[in-house]
């Protein structure tokens, strides 16, 4: 039996809320041979080098294959460990049109609602993406009960 290492990743999901509807972007890899997940969307995640911590890992990845600017960035939230050894990191944007040019890694960039995702995106990721958008609605719940009792 091979002793393989394992690696820790970490990433990003950016979303924005419209008209009461969650829009989360998600990358398809460039890789043909779906050596990273294929032909499917995903979250964008990579590796922790060494010296990072989860959170600038997690900005990094989503900087190389989103095109994400901190400047973008509202507010974040820490989402978790997901699949045993993934940080997952929630990013509030701005504005959907302010983001770079993703890597080279990265085929496209697509934003989709939950429900899009749950049909289209990568398998072992759509229980994660169920989570953030639980996440997300409490989020806006909260935001909603607060301004409703003032």
């Amino acid at each position: 039996m091979q002793n393989r290492k394992l690696v820790y990743r970490a990433g990003v999901i950016p979303y924005i809320v419209e008209h009461d509807s969650i829009k989360m972007m998600f990358m398809m890899p460039s890789d043909p041979k779906g050596k990273f997940g294929g032909e499917c969307f995903q979250i964008a995640k990579g590796k922790i080098e060494e010296g990072e911590d989860t959170k600038e890992a997690a900005f990094r990845e989503a900087n190389e294959e989103l095109g994400l600017f901190e400047g973008n960035i509202i507010s974040t939230h820490d989402l978790g460990t997901f699949l045993g050894r993934t940080d997952l990191y929630l990013a509030e944007i701005k504005d959907v049109e302010m983001f770079g040019d993703p890597h080279f890694e990265t085929k496209k960039t697509t934003w989709m609602t939950p429900e899009e995702f749950e049909k289209n995106g990568r398998q072992i990721h759509k229980p994660v993406v169920k989570a953030a958008a639980r996440v997300i609605q409490s989020k806006i719940t909260k935001s909603t009960t607060t301004t409703d009792l003032r």
